[in-house]
């Protein structure tokens, strides 16, 4: 019994690293469609979406038939909630994916566009978080799992400087106050996907070493614990 629920977490856990890849590429195109001002790449991102919704449910699905099944224990009824639920927080990432693409289309829309410089410090910092999480996934380490709840934290700050500066030119009527006002979507939504990235790092802390870090980031340590 033991051997059959090794094999379908293995699969499961395959299949959750192939949709991490397809969130991180949605989340690329958006910033290249950004830096590009690409309308179409941007399209590509909001369609490609369905295809990340799809296998979303597929995963949960498989991961409950594996909770009913096989009545998992210890460390491996982690593996299973931990799937669950950095699955659920990769579909959302994919969502505010195309959130930011059709905040763009919608700037573009406005007339010429120019972007705030922040947001090319602000969106690689949380492209960079992806790298970061989704090498969590493969390796469970511990150390990069502090890294990214850390480089949240630097996100925090950028997105705060770039709300101010847009609010002060939105107060000053200093531009296009359309593209103004969805740049300041964009932000927030950037810094969401950010704590996102953030959510599931701690799922993985959990599911490697049993505690429950929400919201107390300062509890992390890069020792494992053992259980079973």
């Amino acid at each position: 019994m033991k051997t059959h629920m090794d094999r379908e977490l293995t699969i499961l856990k395959n299949r959750l690293l192939e949709l991490a890849g397809d969130v991180n590429s949605s989340l690329n195109m958006s910033y290249k469609a950004l830096i590009d001002v690409d309308k179409e790449l941007a399209n590509q991102v909001i369609k490609h979406d369905e295809a990340i919704d799809e296998e979303e449910i597929n995963i949960e699905e498989d991961s409950l038939k594996i909770l009913a099944l096989y009545q998992p224990v210890a460390s491996d009824l982690r593996e299973v909630i931990s799937i669950l639920k950095i699955n659920n927080d990769l579909e959302r990432i994919g969502d505010l994916s195309v959130n930011i693409c059709r905040y763009l289309k919608k700037i573009i829309k406005a007339g010429p566009v120019e972007v705030p410089e922040l947001f090319h410090e602000m969106f690689p910092k949380v492209l960079h978080m992806m790298n970061l999480t989704i090498d969590c996934c493969y390796n469970d380490k511990l150390a990069t799992v502090i890294e990214v709840c850390n480089l949240d934290l630097e996100v925090d700050k950028l997105n705060k400087e770039l709300i101010m500066h847009i609010t002060d030119r939105i107060s000053k009527n200093d531009g296009n106050l359309t593209q103004l006002m969805f740049f300041f979507s964009m932000t927030r939504t950037l810094e969401r996907t950010a704590d996102y990235f953030t959510n599931i790092c701690e799922d993985i802390y959990y599911k490697v070493s049993g505690s429950i870090v929400r919201h107390h980031a300062e509890l992390m340590t890069a020792e494992e614990e053992e259980d079973d």
